[in-house]
């Protein structure tokens, strides 16, 4: 298995902005109105919007494909998961159309990615974004 050598951002700095971006989601989450709903908890808002951050803070500090899918995913789960929180009255049908969108998207990226790191020795993104010129 080999590991990502030079992200863009380090580790330990990850940690500490998804440290303050946790903080962030939880000053904006309340000040979102949330949904009034029996089984809603008050932490559904913010863990969603945290979701949607390390997402994207995934897409953006890190150089491999793979990682990057990665955090494409984690930022679709936060968006259904901030969309389940504001509208909780979602038909089952609108719900299972997403999954089948989300499956599709990684089954995609999957493929597209087993062939380029097939054809390539390397999927860094810097590198492959190179081909293009």
């Amino acid at each position: 298995v080999r590991r990502e050598i030079e992200p863009f951002v380090g580790y330990g700095s990850s940690i500490l902005i998804g440290i303050l971006l946790l903080g962030v989601s939880f000053w904006v989450g309340s000040k979102f109105p949330m949904a009034v709903s029996a089984g809603t908890s008050s932490l559904v808002m913010p863990g969603a919007i945290a979701v949607i951050l390390t997402g994207l803070l995934l897409l953006t500090s890190r150089r491999k494909a793979v990682t990057q899918v990665m955090g494409y995913l984690v930022m679709e789960n936060g968006i259904a998961a901030f969309g389940l929180a504001v509208v909780p009255e979602v038909p089952l049908l609108i719900e299972l159309g997403i999954l089948l969108d989300v499956f599709v998207g990684a089954f995609v990226m999957g493929i597209v990615i087993w062939h380029i790191s097939r054809e390539f020795d390397h999927i860094d993104a810097d590198q492959l974004n190179m081909l293009k010129g």
